[in-house]
């Protein structure tokens, strides 16, 4: 199962850089739970398909003016662990106004049921400079 954990996760980060949702949704079990930082716009502990949508909606909202194309880049390292794959990935932005960029280190971890993601975690390196960078503060 571990080859297909990894596949379906792979799917998923080509389907968020091309921000395909109907791609994201489909990694997902129907009852899955995303954990990701309270602190940002987006953040929470969404449930189900549905919280989920909302959970994307709410970062392409915070993030699509500062990730063109070559920023939604994750340059992503999968690593198998079982019934969980954990991702190295890069959350970069560019606020075009000012020429700031953001380049911040972050860990997802998705734990598998049935080859779908069932729970997913994201680790923000600094989420005090993504929540600045967001507002422009940066």
């Amino acid at each position: 199962m571990s080859r297909e954990n990894l596949d379906n996760t792979r799917r998923l980060f080509n389907a968020v850089e091309e921000r395909d949702v109907a791609g994201v949704l489909a990694a997902y079990a129907p009852d899955i739970v995303i954990r990701d930082a309270a602190s940002l716009p987006y953040g929470g502990i969404p449930h189900g398909l549905e919280g989920a949508k909302l959970h994307i909606e709410g970062a392409a909202q915070a993030w699509n003016h500062l990730q063109p194309a070559a920023e939604r880049k994750m340059d992503a390292v999968f690593l198998d662990a079982g019934e969980y794959v954990v991702v190295l990935w890069q959350l970069k932005g560019l606020d075009v106004g000012s020429g700031k960029r953001l380049n911040s280190p972050t860990v997802s971890v998705y734990k598998f049921y049935d080859g779908k993601i069932m729970e997913s975690q994201m680790y923000y390196s600094d989420t005090t400079a993504i929540v600045q960078f967001l507002k422009g503060e940066f």
